[in-house]
């Protein structure tokens, strides 16, 4: 085991994962160190520990260390990691590898740091204070340790840096790419009814996947049919499989070129997610999408494919007068307008389900969930909650049997 006291030096030898050292926790523990180094009185050790520990003390790590500092070997974004995600370990420079087999060595060395024999060190670098040093926070050291092996495949098989860590993404504003981290679980399974429909998005995305022939696919059709609920079940389905999506908002289409950019080289799969998609007219977001879709000079990236959905078949909200305008070619006009949805490879259609096939699902979902009622009472509940809506969908079949569950488990009368 490492001394506590030789990771000021062992810090200064990183080279490969110098980033690390800018992360939070690992700054105040080289506070610590510098502390103790500099013989500064006590307060400062413990400023520096209590924000260490509160940093562990969160709902992904709970106060262990090791797994804290395994996350960062895992997550960190640099030039060995990127190599063996794109699977070239074997061809790095020797030189390379030797640099990061000596970083990773120290960084799991650090994992193993145990809390008691840290505070030990503390009481003999402070032996009147032995009841402040008492009274600092503790932190687990569980998580097992990893060989150089395992980190490489890691990468290989996850990627690097978020798109190691996460699955689902937005491009924001700021033309940044940030991880959600409440992603809708929903899967395949949950949604009942629209085999057909999800087998041609699921049989594109494999090929998406396999590095064969795929296409840009547009998702049309009624409301609440399960059209964005497809994309997020495909994308829990398959992350596994080095599948991720970003979620782009229609005014940030512009940026289109700074998000492709940003994921050519990273070597995953991403579905950028564009979700109920309309314009207005004159609106600079159409030619953006349309020339990223087919028409730039920039070749859509290999490791990206484009999911959208909408109500509109045209996806340009026209008017009767635009329709009626003095343009003198105006057929040229109205072809622009439809020419966007022409540019997906694949539209597939959801339409509402009728009486029976609503009723049907909500069994299916009924059944799911193993609730205790019987059909008859089951389908009247159905219809009158349909009716009350004014609709029938799959997400109103969710919402009633929800209500039912809800209700149920209540003890609370289903009138």
């Amino acid at each position: 085991m490492t001394k506590i006291e030789d990771f000021r030096t062992l810090f200064d030898t990183l080279t490969i994962y110098k980033g690390v050292l800018d992360d939070f926790v690992l700054c105040n523990f080289r506070r610590i160190l510098d502390s103790i180094k500099n013989e500064e009185d006590i307060e400062g050790v413990v400023q520096a520990w209590s924000s260490m520990t509160g940093a562990l003390y969160n709902k992904e790590y709970q106060g262990d260390w090791s797994q804290y500092i395994k996350n960062l070997i895992l997550f960190d974004n640099n030039y060995f990691t990127n190599e063996c995600a794109k699977g070239r370990y074997d061809v790095l420079n020797q030189n390379i590898k030797d640099a990061a087999i000596s970083d990773i060595n120290i960084l799991l060395c650090l994992m193993e740091l145990d809390c008691q024999e840290f505070k030990d060190f503390l009481y003999f670098q402070y032996p009147y204070d032995k009841d402040i040093i008492d009274s600092l926070a503790n932190f687990d050291t569980f998580a097992s340790k990893m060989t150089f092996d395992e980190i490489v495949n890691y990468h290989k098989n996850n990627g690097v840096g978020i798109f190691a860590k996460f699955k689902a993404f937005k491009f924001n504003s700021n033309q940044q790419i940030e991880p959600i981290y409440n992603c809708d679980a929903v899967r395949l399974a949950d949604l009942k009814r629209y085999e057909r429909e999800q087998g041609i998005v699921v049989d594109n995305t494999l090929g998406f996947l396999k590095n064969k022939p795929y296409n840009n696919v547009l998702l049309y059709g009624d409301r609440g049919t399960g059209k964005s609920s497809t994309v997020k079940a495909i994308l829990n389905e398959y992350s596994k499989d080095g599948l991720r999506v970003i979620q782009v908002y229609k005014e940030n289409l512009v940026h289109l070129d700074a998000l492709m950019s940003m994921i050519i080289d990273v070597p995953l799969k991403f579905i950028v997610f564009i979700d109920d998609l309309t314009f207005n007219e004159n609106d600079d977001n159409f030619g953006a999408l349309k020339a990223v879709l087919e028409g730039s000079l920039a070749k859509q990236p290999d490791n990206m494919a484009i999911y959208a959905t909408t109500n509109r078949r045209h996806l340009v909200k026209e008017s009767f007068k635009a329709r009626e305008g003095d343009e003198i070619h105006l057929a040229d006009t109205i072809d622009e307008t439809i020419s966007l949805s022409d540019r997906f490879g694949i539209t597939v259609t959801y339409t509402i389900p009728n009486k029976d096939k609503f009723l049907e699902i909500v069994k299916e979902i009924k059944n799911d969930r193993n609730l205790e009622i019987a059909d008859s009472e089951l389908f009247l509940g159905a219809e009158r909650f349909a009716l009350s809506k004014g609709a029938r969908s799959p997400r109103l079949a969710k919402q009633y049997v929800d209500y039912l569950q809800a209700r149920l488990e209540l003890g609370l009368s289903l009138e």
